[in-house]
């Protein structure tokens, strides 16, 4: 598994702002976590 820098748990508007905010830094390896509904 790689080294995630920033982990965002929730893809809703908040998530999404603060991934983006996080991924604008080219050091950083950003990942969004967001829960499934398929069984």
């Amino acid at each position: 598994m790689s080294e995630v820098d920033v982990a965002i748990v929730g893809g809703g508007a908040a998530g999404m702002v603060a991934a983006l905010r996080a991924a604008r830094n080219p050091n950083l390896t950003v990942v969004v976590f967001e829960k499934s509904t398929a069984e």
